[in-house]
Protein backbone atom coordinates (compact mmCIF):
# COMPACT_ATOMS: atom_id res chain seq x y z
CA UNK A 1 0.00 0.00 0.00
CA UNK A 2 1.56 3.27 -1.14
CA UNK A 3 -0.11 6.26 -2.76
CA UNK A 4 0.28 10.01 -3.01
CA UNK A 5 -3.17 11.43 -2.28
CA UNK A 6 -2.57 15.18 -2.23
CA UNK A 7 -1.70 15.53 -5.92
CA UNK A 8 -2.29 13.66 -9.14
CA UNK A 9 0.15 12.90 -11.90
CA UNK A 10 0.16 15.78 -14.40
CA UNK A 11 -1.15 18.46 -12.03
CA UNK A 12 -0.24 22.07 -12.86
CA UNK A 13 0.49 24.05 -9.69
CA UNK A 14 0.97 27.74 -8.92
CA UNK A 15 0.94 30.10 -5.94
CA UNK A 16 -2.65 29.08 -5.20
CA UNK A 17 -1.35 25.64 -4.23
CA UNK A 18 1.61 26.47 -2.00
CA UNK A 19 4.07 29.13 -0.83
CA UNK A 20 5.88 30.63 -3.79
CA UNK A 21 9.16 32.50 -3.89
CA UNK A 22 11.43 33.43 -6.77
CA UNK A 23 13.26 30.12 -6.49
CA UNK A 24 10.63 27.56 -5.47
CA UNK A 25 7.03 26.56 -4.82
CA UNK A 26 6.71 24.86 -1.44
CA UNK A 27 3.87 22.33 -1.43
CA UNK A 28 2.56 19.78 1.04
CA UNK A 29 2.79 16.19 -0.20
CA UNK A 30 0.45 13.77 1.56
CA UNK A 31 -0.35 10.11 1.11
CA UNK A 32 -0.79 6.73 2.70
CA UNK A 33 1.62 3.85 3.29
CA UNK A 34 1.70 0.76 5.47
CA UNK A 35 2.14 1.67 9.16
CA UNK A 36 5.53 0.00 9.64
CA UNK A 37 7.20 1.31 6.48
CA UNK A 38 9.89 3.98 6.36
CA UNK A 39 8.72 6.66 3.89
CA UNK A 40 10.79 9.18 1.95
CA UNK A 41 9.74 11.79 -0.61
CA UNK A 42 12.51 12.48 -3.11
CA UNK A 43 14.89 10.99 -0.56
CA UNK A 44 13.70 13.13 2.38
CA UNK A 45 12.14 11.33 5.39
CA UNK A 46 8.43 12.07 5.71
CA UNK A 47 6.46 12.68 8.89
CA UNK A 48 4.16 9.78 9.81
CA UNK A 49 0.76 9.55 11.49
CA UNK A 50 -0.56 5.97 11.41
CA UNK A 51 -0.97 5.18 7.68
CA UNK A 52 -0.57 8.81 6.58
CA UNK A 53 2.66 10.53 5.59
CA UNK A 54 3.40 14.21 5.01
CA UNK A 55 6.27 16.34 3.78
CA UNK A 56 6.73 19.92 2.63
CA UNK A 57 8.50 19.63 -0.70
CA UNK A 58 10.03 22.44 -2.76
CA UNK A 59 9.39 22.41 -6.52
CA UNK A 60 12.25 24.20 -8.29
CA UNK A 61 11.84 23.15 -11.93
CA UNK A 62 9.19 23.59 -14.58
CA UNK A 63 8.69 19.81 -14.71
CA UNK A 64 9.19 18.14 -11.33
CA UNK A 65 9.46 14.42 -10.65
CA UNK A 66 8.19 13.40 -7.22
CA UNK A 67 8.98 9.90 -5.99
CA UNK A 68 7.73 8.42 -2.73
CA UNK A 69 9.42 5.26 -1.44
CA UNK A 70 8.21 3.04 1.37
CA UNK A 71 10.53 0.39 2.80
CA UNK A 72 9.68 -2.33 5.30
CA UNK A 73 10.66 -5.96 5.97
CA UNK A 74 8.75 -7.08 2.87
CA UNK A 75 10.83 -4.88 0.59
CA UNK A 76 10.54 -1.45 -1.00
CA UNK A 77 7.70 0.12 -2.97
CA UNK A 78 7.67 3.40 -4.89
CA UNK A 79 5.14 5.76 -6.42
CA UNK A 80 6.20 8.51 -8.82
CA UNK A 81 4.28 11.42 -10.32
CA UNK A 82 5.11 14.50 -12.38
CA UNK A 83 4.08 17.99 -11.21
CA UNK A 84 4.38 21.23 -13.17
CA UNK A 85 5.29 24.53 -11.50
CA UNK A 86 3.48 27.36 -13.29
CA UNK A 87 6.01 29.87 -11.95
CA UNK A 88 4.83 33.43 -11.45
CA UNK A 89 1.38 32.53 -12.66
CA UNK A 90 -1.19 35.26 -13.33
CA UNK A 91 -4.80 35.39 -14.46
CA UNK A 92 -4.87 35.15 -18.24
CA UNK A 93 -7.17 34.38 -21.14
CA UNK A 94 -7.06 33.65 -24.84
CA UNK A 95 -9.59 33.71 -27.67
CA UNK A 96 -9.56 30.85 -30.19
CA UNK A 97 -11.72 31.11 -33.30
CA UNK A 98 -11.98 27.91 -35.34
CA UNK A 99 -13.09 27.09 -38.90
CA UNK A 100 -11.68 30.16 -40.66
CA UNK A 101 -12.06 30.00 -44.44
CA UNK A 102 -14.69 32.58 -45.47
CA UNK A 103 -12.31 35.44 -44.74
CA UNK A 104 -9.65 34.01 -47.06
CA UNK A 105 -12.12 33.65 -49.91
CA UNK A 106 -12.98 37.33 -49.47
CA UNK A 107 -9.32 38.36 -49.31
CA UNK A 108 -8.59 36.43 -52.51
CA UNK A 109 -11.51 37.87 -54.49
CA UNK A 110 -11.87 41.42 -53.22
CA UNK A 111 -8.23 42.48 -52.86
CA UNK A 112 -8.89 45.00 -50.10
CA UNK A 113 -6.49 47.88 -49.59
CA UNK A 114 -6.16 46.75 -45.97
CA UNK A 115 -6.93 43.57 -44.06
CA UNK A 116 -9.10 45.66 -41.79
CA UNK A 117 -11.33 46.83 -44.59
CA UNK A 118 -12.86 43.36 -44.17
CA UNK A 119 -15.66 43.49 -41.56
CA UNK A 120 -14.56 40.35 -39.72
CA UNK A 121 -10.92 41.35 -39.25
CA UNK A 122 -12.01 44.92 -38.52
CA UNK A 123 -14.26 43.62 -35.73
CA UNK A 124 -11.38 41.67 -34.18
CA UNK A 125 -9.08 44.67 -34.37
CA UNK A 126 -11.62 46.87 -32.64
CA UNK A 127 -11.86 44.38 -29.76
CA UNK A 128 -8.08 44.22 -29.55
CA UNK A 129 -7.87 48.00 -29.35
CA UNK A 130 -10.61 48.14 -26.72
CA UNK A 131 -9.55 45.25 -24.45
CA UNK A 132 -6.06 44.24 -25.63
CA UNK A 133 -7.49 40.86 -26.67
CA UNK A 134 -5.40 38.41 -28.67
CA UNK A 135 -6.91 36.05 -31.25
CA UNK A 136 -5.68 32.80 -32.78
CA UNK A 137 -7.57 31.99 -35.98
CA UNK A 138 -7.61 28.26 -36.77
CA UNK A 139 -7.72 27.91 -40.53
CA UNK A 140 -9.00 25.53 -43.21
CA UNK A 141 -7.10 25.12 -46.46
CA UNK A 142 -10.32 24.97 -48.48
CA UNK A 143 -13.65 26.76 -48.16
CA UNK A 144 -16.13 23.88 -48.30
CA UNK A 145 -19.10 26.28 -48.49
CA UNK A 146 -17.87 27.98 -51.65
CA UNK A 147 -19.22 26.40 -54.87
CA UNK A 148 -15.81 26.96 -56.46
CA UNK A 149 -13.99 25.44 -53.45
CA UNK A 150 -11.66 28.41 -53.10
CA UNK A 151 -8.52 27.75 -51.09
CA UNK A 152 -5.51 29.39 -49.48
CA UNK A 153 -3.34 29.09 -52.60
CA UNK A 154 -5.52 31.78 -54.21
CA UNK A 155 -4.91 34.38 -51.48
CA UNK A 156 -2.28 36.93 -52.54
CA UNK A 157 0.77 37.61 -50.38
CA UNK A 158 0.14 41.37 -50.51
CA UNK A 159 -1.26 41.31 -46.96
CA UNK A 160 1.87 39.74 -45.47
CA UNK A 161 3.32 42.96 -44.12
CA UNK A 162 0.08 43.91 -42.42
CA UNK A 163 -0.29 40.47 -40.86
CA UNK A 164 3.27 40.73 -39.55
CA UNK A 165 2.64 44.23 -38.17
CA UNK A 166 -0.29 42.86 -36.15
CA UNK A 167 1.31 39.57 -35.11
CA UNK A 168 1.46 40.69 -31.48
CA UNK A 169 -2.31 40.08 -31.22
CA UNK A 170 -3.41 38.12 -34.32
CA UNK A 171 -2.14 34.63 -35.15
CA UNK A 172 -3.06 32.09 -37.83
CA UNK A 173 -2.77 28.32 -37.41
CA UNK A 174 -3.76 25.05 -39.04
CA UNK A 175 -7.17 23.57 -38.22
CA UNK A 176 -8.00 21.08 -41.01
CA UNK A 177 -8.11 20.71 -44.78
CA UNK A 178 -11.79 21.72 -44.85
CA UNK A 179 -14.88 21.81 -42.67
CA UNK A 180 -16.24 18.62 -44.20
CA UNK A 181 -16.22 15.71 -43.77
CA UNK A 182 -16.76 15.97 -40.03
CA UNK A 183 -14.23 14.38 -37.69
CA UNK A 184 -11.49 14.34 -40.35
CA UNK A 185 -8.68 13.16 -38.05
CA UNK A 186 -10.64 10.81 -35.83
CA UNK A 187 -8.85 7.75 -37.18
CA UNK A 188 -6.51 9.22 -39.78
CA UNK A 189 -3.04 8.11 -40.75
CA UNK A 190 -0.02 10.23 -39.97
CA UNK A 191 0.51 10.64 -43.71
CA UNK A 192 -2.94 12.20 -44.12
CA UNK A 193 -2.42 14.51 -41.15
CA UNK A 194 1.04 15.54 -42.34
CA UNK A 195 -0.26 16.27 -45.84
CA UNK A 196 -3.05 18.53 -44.59
CA UNK A 197 -0.96 20.19 -41.89
CA UNK A 198 2.12 20.96 -43.95
CA UNK A 199 0.35 22.28 -47.04
CA UNK A 200 -2.01 24.47 -45.01
CA UNK A 201 0.77 25.80 -42.80
CA UNK A 202 3.01 26.57 -45.78
CA UNK A 203 0.24 28.61 -47.39
CA UNK A 204 -0.48 30.48 -44.16
CA UNK A 205 3.20 31.34 -43.84
CA UNK A 206 3.25 32.58 -47.43
CA UNK A 207 0.18 34.74 -46.81
CA UNK A 208 0.99 36.08 -43.34
CA UNK A 209 4.68 35.43 -42.62
CA UNK A 210 6.30 33.40 -39.86
CA UNK A 211 5.66 36.00 -37.13
CA UNK A 212 1.89 35.75 -37.58
CA UNK A 213 1.77 31.96 -37.87
CA UNK A 214 1.91 29.59 -34.95
CA UNK A 215 1.49 25.88 -34.15
CA UNK A 216 -2.20 25.11 -33.50
CA UNK A 217 -3.73 24.32 -30.13
CA UNK A 218 -6.14 21.73 -31.51
CA UNK A 219 -7.48 20.20 -34.72
CA UNK A 220 -10.98 20.22 -36.21
CA UNK A 221 -13.44 18.49 -33.84
CA UNK A 222 -10.64 18.04 -31.24
CA UNK A 223 -10.31 14.45 -32.38
CA UNK A 224 -6.86 12.99 -32.81
CA UNK A 225 -5.64 9.61 -31.66
CA UNK A 226 -2.63 9.60 -29.31
CA UNK A 227 -0.60 7.79 -31.96
CA UNK A 228 -0.50 11.10 -33.85
CA UNK A 229 0.59 13.20 -30.87
CA UNK A 230 4.32 12.73 -31.63
CA UNK A 231 3.75 14.16 -35.11
CA UNK A 232 2.04 17.22 -33.61
CA UNK A 233 4.93 17.68 -31.17
CA UNK A 234 7.34 17.48 -34.10
CA UNK A 235 5.54 20.48 -35.60
CA UNK A 236 5.88 22.52 -32.41
CA UNK A 237 2.45 21.83 -30.88
CA UNK A 238 2.55 22.16 -27.08
CA UNK A 239 -1.14 22.58 -26.17
CA UNK A 240 -4.28 20.58 -26.96
CA UNK A 241 -7.51 22.39 -26.17
CA UNK A 242 -11.06 21.07 -26.26
CA UNK A 243 -14.44 21.84 -24.74
CA UNK A 244 -15.48 18.20 -24.82
CA UNK A 245 -13.22 16.11 -22.62
CA UNK A 246 -16.27 14.26 -21.32
CA UNK A 247 -17.86 13.74 -24.74
CA UNK A 248 -18.15 10.03 -25.50
CA UNK A 249 -20.07 9.79 -28.74
CA UNK A 250 -20.05 7.45 -31.69
CA UNK A 251 -21.97 7.34 -34.95
CA UNK A 252 -24.26 4.29 -35.36
CA UNK A 253 -26.26 3.98 -38.60
CA UNK A 254 -25.90 7.70 -39.17
CA UNK A 255 -27.02 8.62 -35.65
CA UNK A 256 -24.85 10.12 -32.92
CA UNK A 257 -25.12 8.07 -29.72
CA UNK A 258 -23.69 8.94 -26.33
CA UNK A 259 -21.67 6.34 -24.40
CA UNK A 260 -21.56 6.21 -20.62
CA UNK A 261 -18.17 4.47 -20.48
CA UNK A 262 -14.91 4.48 -22.35
CA UNK A 263 -12.51 7.11 -23.58
CA UNK A 264 -13.40 10.56 -24.84
CA UNK A 265 -13.65 11.17 -28.57
CA UNK A 266 -14.11 14.96 -28.65
CA UNK A 267 -11.32 15.22 -26.12
CA UNK A 268 -8.45 13.52 -27.94
CA UNK A 269 -9.48 10.04 -26.71
CA UNK A 270 -8.26 10.58 -23.16
CA UNK A 271 -9.34 8.22 -20.42
CA UNK A 272 -12.24 9.01 -18.09
CA UNK A 273 -9.97 9.88 -15.15
CA UNK A 274 -8.22 12.63 -17.12
CA UNK A 275 -11.51 13.83 -18.60
CA UNK A 276 -13.22 14.12 -15.22
CA UNK A 277 -10.20 15.93 -13.84
CA UNK A 278 -10.29 18.37 -16.77
CA UNK A 279 -13.94 19.19 -16.11
CA UNK A 280 -12.97 20.54 -12.69
CA UNK A 281 -9.40 21.80 -13.08
CA UNK A 282 -9.27 22.81 -16.78
CA UNK A 283 -5.54 22.11 -17.21
CA UNK A 284 -3.28 19.05 -17.18
CA UNK A 285 0.19 17.98 -18.28
CA UNK A 286 0.66 14.70 -20.14
CA UNK A 287 4.26 13.68 -19.44
CA UNK A 288 4.01 10.76 -21.86
CA UNK A 289 3.78 13.16 -24.80
CA UNK A 290 5.06 16.41 -23.24
CA UNK A 291 1.71 18.06 -23.99
CA UNK A 292 -0.42 20.43 -21.95
CA UNK A 293 -4.21 20.08 -22.04
CA UNK A 294 -6.75 22.84 -21.59
CA UNK A 295 -10.53 22.60 -21.38
CA UNK A 296 -12.79 25.41 -22.57
CA UNK A 297 -16.15 25.78 -20.87
CA UNK A 298 -18.18 27.91 -23.27
CA UNK A 299 -18.54 28.58 -26.99
CA UNK A 300 -19.60 32.08 -27.94
CA UNK A 301 -21.56 30.99 -30.99
CA UNK A 302 -23.59 28.61 -28.80
CA UNK A 303 -24.02 30.57 -25.58
CA UNK A 304 -25.85 33.89 -25.38
CA UNK A 305 -24.05 37.01 -24.10
CA UNK A 306 -25.77 36.60 -20.74
CA UNK A 307 -24.79 32.94 -20.50
CA UNK A 308 -21.20 33.72 -21.47
CA UNK A 309 -20.83 36.33 -18.75
CA UNK A 310 -22.41 34.07 -16.13
CA UNK A 311 -20.16 31.13 -17.07
CA UNK A 312 -16.97 33.20 -16.98
CA UNK A 313 -17.79 34.71 -13.60
CA UNK A 314 -18.74 31.30 -12.19
CA UNK A 315 -15.50 29.72 -13.40
CA UNK A 316 -13.47 32.59 -11.99
CA UNK A 317 -15.17 32.16 -8.62
CA UNK A 318 -14.13 28.49 -8.48
CA UNK A 319 -10.53 29.64 -8.16
CA UNK A 320 -9.25 26.39 -9.69
CA UNK A 321 -6.71 27.86 -12.10
CA UNK A 322 -5.55 31.13 -13.62
CA UNK A 323 -6.60 30.38 -17.21
CA UNK A 324 -9.70 31.06 -19.31
CA UNK A 325 -10.25 30.29 -22.98
CA UNK A 326 -13.02 31.63 -25.18
CA UNK A 327 -13.79 29.61 -28.29
CA UNK A 328 -16.05 30.19 -31.27
CA UNK A 329 -16.32 29.66 -35.02
CA UNK A 330 -15.86 32.09 -37.88
CA UNK A 331 -18.81 31.26 -40.14
CA UNK A 332 -21.49 32.48 -37.70
CA UNK A 333 -20.29 36.07 -38.30
CA UNK A 334 -21.35 36.01 -41.98
CA UNK A 335 -24.88 37.08 -43.03
CA UNK A 336 -24.81 34.61 -45.93
CA UNK A 337 -24.28 31.66 -43.57
CA UNK A 338 -27.42 29.64 -42.81
CA UNK A 339 -26.91 29.93 -39.03
CA UNK A 340 -25.72 33.55 -39.03
CA UNK A 341 -25.75 35.24 -35.64
CA UNK A 342 -26.54 38.97 -35.89
CA UNK A 343 -25.10 39.44 -32.38
CA UNK A 344 -21.87 37.53 -33.15
CA UNK A 345 -19.60 40.41 -32.21
CA UNK A 346 -21.66 41.21 -29.13
CA UNK A 347 -21.03 37.65 -27.92
CA UNK A 348 -17.37 37.94 -28.78
CA UNK A 349 -17.10 41.27 -26.98
CA UNK A 350 -18.53 39.77 -23.78
CA UNK A 351 -15.91 37.02 -24.11
CA UNK A 352 -13.22 39.71 -24.05
CA UNK A 353 -14.77 42.29 -21.72
CA UNK A 354 -15.59 40.08 -18.75
CA UNK A 355 -12.11 38.52 -18.40
CA UNK A 356 -10.63 42.02 -18.66
CA UNK A 357 -12.94 43.24 -15.88
CA UNK A 358 -11.89 40.29 -13.72
CA UNK A 359 -8.19 41.08 -14.16
CA UNK A 360 -7.24 38.50 -16.78
CA UNK A 361 -4.48 39.45 -19.21
CA UNK A 362 -4.68 38.50 -22.91
CA UNK A 363 -2.15 35.86 -24.02
CA UNK A 364 -1.53 33.18 -26.62
CA UNK A 365 -1.86 29.77 -24.95
CA UNK A 366 0.81 28.24 -27.18
CA UNK A 367 3.43 30.49 -25.56
CA UNK A 368 5.07 29.04 -22.45
CA UNK A 369 2.60 27.42 -20.05
CA UNK A 370 -0.80 28.60 -21.28
CA UNK A 371 0.64 32.02 -22.09
CA UNK A 372 2.92 32.32 -19.03
CA UNK A 373 6.48 32.63 -20.35
CA UNK A 374 8.21 32.98 -16.95
CA UNK A 375 10.33 29.86 -17.57
CA UNK A 376 11.58 31.29 -20.86
CA UNK A 377 12.92 34.53 -19.39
Amino acid sequence: MLEITSHRNGEVLNSRHGRESASELLIGVRGIASVQSYVTVNGIPALRNDREFFLELPLREKINHVTVKAKDKYGEKSHSIVLVWDKGSFKRYTVRIDDNSFVFTDLARNRYDSLFDHFYLKGLKELHEKYGSKFILKCFYENAHDPEKSNLSQVPACYKGEFEDNADWLHLAFHAWAEFPDRPYQHCTQERLAHDYDITTAELQRIAGDKACTPPTNVHWAMLEPGNFPFMRSRGVKILTSSGFMSNRIIVDGRVETLEQGGCDIGFFYEQDVARYMVEKRCFYDADFDLFLSRTFFCFNIDTPEEIEAKIRAEDAKNNSDILEAVGHEQYAYPAYAMYLPDYFKRLEVSCRVPAELGYKPVFFQDGIFGNTAWEK
